[in-house]
């Protein structure tokens, strides 16, 4: 086999995720304001230029803290919303772990390294982190060999600082690399640092893949 490291991208691969959850929400709590005010939250379909993803980029680069994000967010949104239910609605994006495949990767742990990649707050982080200990007993980082949070490394896919950073950390060489994400400006970039991509686009072909490498 090739590659002797495999990478997951977490939301859209492992996490199941509905950005419409939260955004539908927000509009509603904020006297039904169109809902693309508020498409920043679903990351696949961002403008350019839309000063609102630019707030969302940097919270998930770590830029800001916690209580500045809220704070912004909540001012467009022009009510008010406590810490619990702002990170509720927040948190609506994550629907739960998708289980088979997570479980179709922990069958290839003695074959090869298995690594996280995502993008992420530190509001995100700990809601999956407590759906992972509900369902197993224990986080990511229990289960993979590393975790590369976007958040704690200051930088985020696709910037090509993040990949190298993972290349420097990982222990191993580009070429023994593949990187799974649903985002396909995420591949290419992998692939512009040496590091093969699997484009994930439903997750039967991906589980299928997966158990191809057993």
């Amino acid at each position: 086999m090739k590659y002797k490291c495999l990478i997951f991208d977490l939301g859209g691969v492992i996490i199941n995720i509905n950005p419409s959850r939260t955004i539908n929400e927000f509009s509603r709590i904020s006297n039904n304001k169109p809902s693309n005010e508020f498409e920043f939250i679903d990351y696949r379909f961002l403008k350019k230029g839309l000063k609102k993803k630019n707030i969302f980029f940097e919270f998930e680069k770590g830029s800001i803290k916690e209580e500045f994000f809220r704070n912004e967010i909540i001012k467009n949104l022009n009510v008010k919303l406590d810490n619990d239910e702002f990170n509720r609605i927040w948190n609506l994006v994550i629907l739960n772990i998708n289980t088979d495949v997570l479980e179709s990767i922990f069958k290839l742990r003695n074959r090869f390294s298995l690594m996280v990649l995502s993008n992420t707050n530190s509001i995100h982080k700990n809601y999956f982190e407590k759906l992972m200990f509900n369902e197993y007993g224990y986080g990511f980082n229990k289960f993979f060999d590393k975790v590369f949070y976007s958040h704690e490394m200051f930088c985020r896919k696709p910037e090509k600082k993040i990949y190298e950073m993972v290349i420097d950390e990982c222990g191993f060489k580009p070429s023994d690399i593949l990187f799974f994400d649903d985002m396909k400006e995420n591949i290419t970039s992998a692939k512009l640092n040496g590091i093969d991509g699997y484009h994930v686009e439903n997750k039967k072909d991906l589980i299928n893949y997966i158990s191809s490498l057993i």
